[in-house]
């Protein structure tokens, strides 16, 4: 059973950072690497031509383990912007409606409805209102139809963590034929994702999250239905013959087969890319299952401890271990409550009116127990 690795990381015994969600804390390791880095740069003529492919092909085989897939169905890019703006560059019209979510983070949600309205395409956004969470899936599964062009949505909300049932999600878009494009930021690398298994045509994740990579990484996996799409710029890292340094002027117009034609220039950024590497070697020697239990036996001290004080959690099986909210009475203000578990170091995060709590390998039950106590100390 995997124990708390908080001896891994940097962080003060005194601080209880409970905010993964918000950004990873650094691996030692990873400190490490971006030192070594950044001597390296110091020396350029150490750097060879392979040099400049090397480590992305590793990252891309670390990245594929973890989501179950072939490393040539993996791109790299600077952000999830960057790769949804592949995704829509390249999705291809077929039906008259497309369907997301309220309160998508704005980076997929800008990207599929400029999509629509350059293509003159319904977006259905699907509100939650009052519906528990079980209803609101049912209400995503019953909105997709044969007029249906593509699904988009994250597989664990950003706001407040409720699990979306993707499997079920995306076996009902390939029964009508719809495109299913998942934001997995704030799933992968803390919960089981398996593109292939779940159906989903492309999935776009941050690095700085649950990857315990660096910020300004993002990482892209690309179904074969995107295997002869056009980048959104031309580099020449994603030429055919881009190892070929003697031979660049040739002008080679192939892309790399599968997915990377849609890596970004410049794809070996030699400071941030060790960083992001040993975040996933790191995870797969964790191993997912593991997170996700350790994890739940975190949160389930929580719920045993504040279920009977009223606090509200989603139901059983739209639960996050990882990633939650505390449904909190109505009397108390939560941008004051947030305040006042700054001043304890406990960190959480505040997403809409919701007290977002994100819980990783580096927690232990003292960081449970002081959120307990802080939450016990505001009820009436």
């Amino acid at each position: 059973m995997l124990k708390c690795q908080k001896p891994l990381f940097s962080l003060d015994e005194n601080v209880h950072y409970l905010n993964c969600a918000y950004k990873s804390p650094l691996l030692k390791n990873g400190e490490e690497m971006a030192k070594k880095a950044l001597l390296n740069e110091r020396n350029p003529f150490n750097l060879k031509p392979h040099s400049y492919f090397e480590i992305s092909d590793e990252i891309r085989i670390e990245f594929s383990n973890i989501i179950h897939c072939h490393k040539n169905e993996i791109a790299l890019f600077p952000s999830t912007s960057y790769g949804f703006a592949n995704v829509f560059n390249n999705l291809k019209v077929t039906q008259v409606k497309a369907i997301t979510v309220e309160n998508e983070f704005p980076s997929g949600f800008f990207s599929i409805k400029k999509w629509c309205l350059e293509n003159e395409i319904m977006l259905q956004t699907l509100t939650r209102n009052e519906l528990s969470a079980k209803d609101w899936n049912q209400k995503i599964l019953d909105s997709i139809d044969e007029k249906t062009n593509v699904v988009f949505m994250s597989s664990v909300h950003w706001m407040d963590g409720t699990k979306f049932d993707i499997k079920k999600i995306g076996k009902k878009c390939k029964s009508v034929g719809a495109y299913f494009i998942v934001d997995g930021t704030q799933s992968v690398g803390a919960m089981n994702i398996n593109v292939k298994e779940f159906n989903i045509d492309a999935l776009i994740c941050a690095g700085y999250k649950w990857l315990f990579g660096p910020y300004s990484m993002a990482l892209g996996y690309f179904s074969s239905k995107f295997n002869n799409g056009t980048p959104i710029e031309e580099s020449w890292m994603n030429r055919t013959n881009a190892e070929e340094f003697n031979n660049l002027t040739d002008y080679d117009s192939k892309y790399k087969t599968m997915a990377g034609r849609y890596n970004v220039g410049e794809t070996a950024n030699f400071v941030l890319s060790p960083i992001m590497l040993n975040g996933l070697k790191q995870l797969n020697n964790w191993g997912i299952s593991n997170i996700e239990t350790y994890c739940k036996k975190l949160a389930d001290l929580l719920l045993k401890q504040l279920i009977p004080l009223g606090i509200k959690f989603e139901e059983k099986n739209y639960f996050n271990p990882h990633l939650f909210s505390l449904g909190l009475p109505d009397y108390i203000d939560n941008l004051n409550f947030k305040k006042k578990l700054d001043n304890k170091n406990i960190y959480v995060s505040l997403r809409g009116k919701n007290i977002r709590v994100s819980i990783n390998v580096f927690n232990n039950q003292s960081d449970i127990n002081m959120l307990i106590e802080a939450v016990k100390s505001v009820l009436k």
